[in-house]
């Protein structure tokens, strides 16, 4: 079950509070809460919040902020991911009672000497006090509260010093999903709960400077098709629905973000700022020697790029000391590549390791995008199972990674 909470302040230190007096058999009878609800059918945790108050109190909602998620288990109950709420701006006169009982403005300093959950206590606390981020499980066997614990982790985003476009590259840090999806899984498709990972999204966003509800994405299927996107291709973040069947995009559209997900093929975003052209490639191995590098500098061309002036990042992704392959892989990229080739793999037995990173600063290099431009980082994704989602290190029981960038508006 999804639900909102929102602990609404006034101009005098007030907090509004529900007093739950209003139903019989009520879960939260008794208590002393702050306003909110069940999600609605295709609702977005800023929807709800926005219609619970409305309803609830009469108050329109113009300043609020999301801090956090708190989930409920219980032997009892339904378990609940609650999203969190503080607003300080609204339009409107709050009404005296509702269908969930009264309601009273009470001084931020008496909030929680009022009857409510004692699991309660751990998160309004910390919110009162003005904590932007607050992350937490809270258990309870029957009424009996027997874990309260704090999963607050600041989201981690990696960025390279090559690149001036709002971007990154994201961890698996910083999220609220959890098991083999912990934390901040962005995979669409993966069987994550929806509100969760539009959640993940929304900060992972905001930790790479980009505020938009709407980016180019698709399905990825490891071919070198390489499209240019335009606003018709943004889907919304919290859609599950794709639009592009792509390994690739490019745009020079301002304010578009470009993502691409993975969880050991490399992520690979690509700018411009003389021309205003930015990209966003999903490089597999496949892809790579189906040649999609070459694919996406002819996509920058076409729009007015330079390869001299192209800057590119290599994110995170696996690298020679676990990527294992056969000897057609590495035959591949020895036809690629040609005698270069010999500098990014090693034998291991009938096996190879194979530097698919240098492969693709390689045939960067070879289309005339200077060595200097070319940023490679982030750690390898096998090696690091605290810090990335792998896709061979996990047998495929994971979360996906994701890398956005955008050219700013003007």
């Amino acid at each position: 079950m999804n639900t909102t909470l929102c602990y609404i302040k006034n101009e005098k230190n007030e907090y509004l509070l529900i007093h739950r007096t209003g139903k019989e058999n009520d879960l939260n009878g008794g208590k002393w809460i702050g306003v909110g609800g069940k999600f609605e059918e295709g609702e977005t945790a800023d929807e709800c919040v926005c219609r619970e108050v409305f309803e609830e109190t009469g108050l329109t909602l113009t300043r609020y902020r999301l801090c956090g998620l708190v989930k409920f288990i219980s032997d009892t109950w339904e378990d609940e991911d609650m999203y969190l709420y503080y607003a300080d701006g609204y339009k409107g006169e709050a009404r005296s009672s509702c269908d969930e009982g009264e309601l009273s403005w009470v001084p931020a300093d008496k909030v929680l000497t009022l009857p409510t959950w004692e699991g309660d206590r751990y998160f309004v606390g910390p919110l009162l006090e003005g904590r932007k981020q607050i992350d937490m499980v809270v258990e309870y066997r029957g009424d009996e509260l027997v874990r309260c614990e704090d999963l607050t982790e600041k989201i981690e985003t990696i960025r390279s010093d090559n690149l001036s476009c709002p971007h990154g590259f994201s961890t698996r840090r910083g999220g609220v999903s959890s098991g083999m999806f912990a934390t901040l899984n962005l995979g669409l498709y993966r069987g994550d709960e929806k509100a969760r990972v539009a959640e993940n999204w929304r900060r992972f966003l905001a930790s790479a400077g980009i505020y938009k509800d709407r980016i180019v994405c698709g399905r990825q299927v490891h071919e070198n098709t390489v499209c240019i996107a335009g606003r018709d291709d943004a889907v919304c973040i919290y859609s599950d629905s794709f639009k592009n069947v792509c390994d690739g995009y490019v745009t020079a559209t301002r304010g578009l973000p470009l993502a691409i997900f993975s969880s050991d093929c490399i992520p690979l975003l690509m700018e411009d700022v003389r021309a205003g052209i930015v990209g966003a490639i999903h490089c597999g191995w496949r892809s790579v020697v189906a040649d999609i590098i070459k694919n996406a500098v002819d996509a920058f061309v076409s729009l007015g790029s330079r390869p001299e002036d192209i800057h590119a990042a290599i994110g995170p992704a696996i690298d020679k000391c676990c990527f294992e392959v056969g000897g057609e892989v590495v035959d591949a990229a020895a036809a690629l590549i040609g005698d270069e080739a010999g500098k990014y793999y090693r034998a291991r037995g009938d096996k190879f390791m194979l530097d698919l990173k240098g492969v693709v600063k390689e045939r960067m290099k070879m289309l005339d995008i200077s060595e200097k431009h070319i940023n490679i980082l982030g750690e390898c994704t096998m090696c690091r199972p605290d810090r990335f989602f792998s896709h061979r290190g996990m047998k495929g029981n994971r979360g996906s990674l994701a890398s956005i960038i955008m050219l700013p508006e003007e």
